[in-house]
């Protein structure tokens, strides 16, 4: 038991330390560029990638679509229109002084004026009109004649292609209605179109004698019948508006009411903003005194560690010192007791200190109650002067819009009234209306009937043609994003917001390169353990060897992932790390014989760990055989010279294949064995990397990552799915792994 907790805590510390020399610009570049709202050079990219499939579908739908344009246009049969011209208002003296004298009565320009249409100097409703003209009660008997020539004739038929206009002229910047209605009449037989126009010239005419009069005179009964009801409903609320002001002399009860309802409502906010901060308060004592109970001074103290550095850092440091010396001495030895005293001192003061720190939060709580308390009160004397005033404004409320619509309906009333009286006068002595222009069909010079049908083929052949080439574009964006794949490094860096460590170019011949120089490694005979005391050395014989450099895209690409790996933190170099992927397949393995490769090349050494004992492949990269391996070491006694093979080509490089595939490979990397070796290896290698099983869906390569110094996230551009990158971030965060960067691999062009 005691071995297990001193290693825990030997591992948290050792990590601690490191993650905090991490230079944090990348994560402050990280949010802002997400700030961005469109990324132009990702919109670019996706079109160079569908391309081939926006032109296709471009210049599919751009064929279709024109092919259906042509056809059409071949099959529109010409159509005819002819219209007549009707002056309905004629041009009088008596008619503008009518009109002179309704302006002077009416004062409200919203009045009842608008309302009937009567604009400038007009008499009539046109809108009306047209409305009637169209309708069965005209049509109907001009159909009924026309059918004796035209059989198939309907109303449907007329209607439809029947249709009546008021000619507008603009004056200024506002357009005005003359007195001129054109009557128009479209049909394929120009003929047909003409002797229309005839009847529905005479029908107009004999309209306009007969029914003019009767309306005026039905609308004016009409508005006689209403108005003593309304004037009586205007009398009655003025009556009860002069009883509520007497009552409760009051002129304005809103007045009195804004002002305490907007009272009401700061009180109303700083008391919800107190509630909040006292639970948000109460919340942090109780998790601060379940901290005292359970003893985690430092995490009570870590919340201003300005003001307890020093307990803080004497506690930390006196923990680390009884870590290193519990693997020299025994527990009972007087420098482990010694330092127990230490301890214990400390954490009496770390105690005092963190029950001073709970007091004067306790003592904020209060206030604060306190606070709350009066402005509850307060609330409550507010709302009950509210109760008394709600009735009152409501009734005057209510009455004083009543009276408004009831005054507002009554002068419309007497408005219209008089303003009928005026046409009615008019109209007895007007000469009726007149026919200004003649039914006819447009004709040519030559006396041929134009037609009215426009074909746009080439206009809509050019919208068709932008049309489906917007849809290309769309559909290539909408394959982008069903294929959910990194395409470029800049996308991966973006999606996990991870430091971009590395780009590996595409390379077909590279497996070929690393076999033609694949030699057999040698077990490891100047490696040797020796028992010192309690603690284990590992004796290293190096020799010096002269080695040509090499340079190829490769090469450099893995030498520029070292080095950045290693300017991570340069003041406390990276001396353990895992080489993990999503999925299988991704080149994990291979980026990491190349890392270790490429440190080993300049003077570290590098142990290369197979901690894939589910599907090894270390073995296979340096043509090593598997017998015996990482999985022999941790669950048998065998000696570690017997399993690291140092490579023939670099003194540096070593290697410690994964051995026969256990049964429960979770089993034996969690172990304390592991643990143990994971330890040795830090301490007598200068960088010990571990290839481990995929992320996704198992937890080798997340247990291994906690206990070393951080991760590299290798993905294979065009290949993985971003779902899975995300999965193997969450479980990564979930074991408290530091993950150091991404790497992508297959990069193409």
């Amino acid at each position: 038991m005691d071995y297990e907790t001193n290693y825990q805590q030997f591992s948290e510390n050792r990590n601690i330390s490191r993650y905090s020399s991490l230079p944090q610009s990348y994560s402050a570049n990280a949010e802002e560029s997400n700030g961005d709202s469109l990324d132009l050079g990702w919109v670019f990219a996706v079109v160079r990638r569908r391309a081939i499939i926006m032109a296709g579908v471009g210049i599919t739908l751009s064929v279709l679509a024109g092919a259906l344009l042509v056809k059409s246009s071949r099959q529109i049969v010409p159509e005819y229109s002819g219209a007549f011209r009707i002056l309905v208002e004629p041009i009088t003296a008596e008619g503008m002084l009518s009109q002179m004298y309704l302006m002077a009565q009416t004062s409200d320009a919203s009045s009842d004026i608008q309302r009937i249409k009567i604009e400038d100097n007009s008499l009539v409703d046109y809108e009306s009109l047209i409305r009637v003209f169209q309708s069965p009660k005209i049509l109907q008997p001009v159909v009924e004649k026309l059918q004796e020539q035209y059989p198939k004739l309907s109303y449907g038929t007329l209607a439809s292609r029947l249709s009546l206009t008021r000619i507008s002229v603009k004056k200024g910047s506002q357009e005005q209605g003359t007195k001129i209605l054109v009557v128009r009449y479209n049909d394929l037989d120009p003929k047909r179109i003409e002797t229309v126009l005839e009847h529905l010239k005479k029908a107009y005419l004999e309209y306009s004698q007969e029914e003019r009069i009767k309306d005026l005179r039905n609308n004016i009964e009409f508005i006689d019948k209403k108005l003593p009801e309304l004037k009586s409903q205007v009398d009655i609320l003025q009556e009860e508006m002069q009883r509520l002001r007497e009552n409760y002399k009051v002129l304005i009860p809103e007045t009195a009411s804004r002002a305490l309802t907007d009272q009401l409502l700061g009180i109303q906010r700083q008391r919800v903003d107190a509630q909040r901060t006292l639970a948000q308060m109460r919340i942090q004592y109780a998790n601060l005194e379940k901290q005292l109970a359970e003893g985690n001074l430092i995490s009570i103290l870590a919340i201003d560690p300005k003001a307890y550095e020093v307990v803080i850092g004497q506690l930390q440091k006196i923990e680390s010192d009884i870590a290193v010396q519990s693997a020299l001495f025994f527990e009972d030895s007087e420098p482990i007791q010694q330092l127990r005293e230490k301890q214990q001192n400390l954490q009496e003061l770390a105690s005092e200190q963190a029950q001073g720190y709970l007091k004067n939060l306790a003592g904020q709580i209060r206030e604060i109650e306190a606070n709350e308390q009066k402005l509850a009160e307060t609330e409550i004397e507010l709302t009950e002067q509210l109760r008394q005033l709600p009735a009152v404004a409501r009734e005057y409320d209510d009455l004083q819009r009543e009276l408004e619509v009831s005054t507002k309906n009554l002068k419309e009333f007497l408005a219209k009234r008089e303003a009928l009286e005026i046409d009615l006068a008019r109209q007895k002595e007007s000469v009726g209306w007149q026919v200004i222009e003649e039914p006819a069909v447009p004709r040519d010079q030559n006396g041929q009937p134009i037609s009215i049908t426009v074909t746009q083929t080439k206009r809509q052949l050019i919208v068709a043609v932008i049309v489906s080439m917007l849809l290309g574009v769309g559909g290539g964006f909408l394959v982008e994003v069903l294929i959910s794949v990194f395409h470029t490094p800049e996308e991966l860096r973006g999606a996990t917001k991870l430091p971009l460590l590395g780009i590996i170019p595409f390379a077909k011949d590279l497996k070929k390169r690393s076999s033609d120089r694949r030699k057999q490694l040698a077990p490891v005979t100047g490696l040797a353990l020796e028992k010192n005391q309690a603690s284990l050395s590992l004796l290293l014989a190096t020799k010096a060897q002269i080695q040509t450099y090499s340079t190829s895209p490769i090469l450099e690409a893995f030498r520029s992932l070292y080095t950045n790996i290693r300017l991570l933190s340069y003041q406390n170099p990276i001396q353990s790390l895992v080489i993990g992927a999503a999925t299988a397949g991704e080149g994990k393995s291979t980026v990491a014989v190349h890392i270790a490769k490429t440190a080993a090349a300049i003077g570290q050494r590098v142990l290369l760990v197979d901690a894939d004992l589910r599907s090894p492949k270390i073995h296979n990269k340096f043509g090593v055989p598997n017998v015996q391996g990482l999985s022999d070491a941790i669950a048998t006694d065998i000696s570690l010279n017997d399993v690291i093979q140092r490579s023939p080509n670099d003194d540096n490089l070593f290697v410690l294949t994964a051995g026969p595939v256990p049964e429960d490979p979770i089993k034996l990397l969690s172990s304390k064995k592991m643990q143990s070796l994971m330890e040795q290896f830090q301490d007598f290698f200068d960088l010990v990397i571990y290839d481990t099983p995929p992320l996704v869906g198992l937890a080798d390569g997340n247990f291994l990552a906690a206990q070393t110094d951080g991760l590299v996230l290798v993905t294979r551009l065009a290949k993985t799915d971003r779902s899975l990158v995300k999965k193997a971030q969450e479980g990564l965060k979930i074991s408290g792994a530091r993950v150091l960067g991404v790497v992508a691999n297959g990069v193409k062009g």
